[in-house]
């Protein structure tokens, strides 16, 4: 695993942090992409000797000057989607900036509401 790998793994584990402790958001959710990265979870123990991040839901891409990062969120029906969808994206592109020294572009995809509401 490179070193650019494991950056961009470091990376999507700050922006994964920094979605779920959002309130209203229930889980992230993995689109195609990120079934697929699962699978690479075994380099990433090998090469680094802990367990793989869980960045289900996270894709990154890194450049010499950004981070680029979507972020699929799943809402709680008792929620604002919008609101939740704006503290998000302020959180990740926080986390992210804090994590890489990069400019965050940051897009948040909400993919599905959870139904049955969450009491506290």
């Amino acid at each position: 695993m490179s070193t650019g790998e494991v950056a961009q793994i470091g990376a999507a584990e700050a922006a994964a942090l920094a979605a779920r402790a959002v309130g209203g958001v229930v889980r992230l959710q993995p689109g195609i992409k990120g079934l697929l990265r699962q699978f690479g979870a075994q380099a990433w123990q090998r090469a680094t000797g802990r367990d793989m991040p869980d960045v289900a839901g996270v894709h990154i891409e890194l450049t010499e000057i950004e981070v680029q990062a979507e972020v699929r969120i799943v809402v709680g029906v008792d929620h604002l989607a919008a609101e939740v969808g704006r503290k998000v994206h302020e959180a990740v592109v926080s986390a992210l900036e804090a994590a890489t020294g990069r400019t965050a572009v940051v897009r948040i995809r909400i993919v599905e509401f959870e139904l049955e509401p969450r009491y506290s």
